[in-house]
């Protein structure tokens, strides 16, 4: 009685022991930004958050990596779309220090506008992109504009 107890315990906590539906999609997220890093094997990614958006997800983080001189770029900002059916788009990944400083508002600008009512499970459609692009566009040439005066007065 003691041994099928003791079986059923070892049992249980070794079928706790597989990765996490959150570890799945953090690898699933590594995987994609690899593909276009010049040393995948070198990149030190951070997924910082995950959230729903329209049919999928969006994820941002940073990701440090080594370019073609050998060297590490630096912790970048990226930001990666991903669909329901686990199709993902291409990432933003910030390729300058400017860029990599306007991601993370990018990011908080899309988890918000993900919060509205009605932005969570439904296809991303034509008109879905376009009442994003709407008000995105804008937020993004003010954030770019004071990025860049900011750069100028340094």
């Amino acid at each position: 009685m003691k041994r099928r107890g003791l079986l059923i315990a070892m049992m249980l906590t070794i079928s706790g022991c597989g990765p996490s539906d959150q570890e799945k999609q953090i690898a699933k997220v590594e995987a994609k930004l690899k593909e276009h890093l010049k040393d995948p094997d070198s990149a030190k990614i951070v997924v910082t958050e995950i959230f729903p958006m329209f049919d999928g997800e969006v994820a941002c983080g940073t990701v440090n990596s080594k370019n073609s001189f050998g060297g590490y770029t630096g912790e970048m900002s990226f930001i990666l779309p991903m669909s329901e059916t686990g199709t993902m788009w291409n990432p933003s990944i910030a390729d300058s220090e400017l860029l990599s400083s306007l991601l993370p508002d990018s990011c908080a600008f899309i988890k918000a506008y993900a919060q509205r009512p009605g932005m969570v499970g439904v296809p991303a459609g034509l008109e879905q992109l376009r009442a994003f692009s709407k008000e995105y566009l804008p937020f993004a040439e003010k954030s770019a504009n004071e990025a860049l005066q900011r750069q100028r007065r340094e």
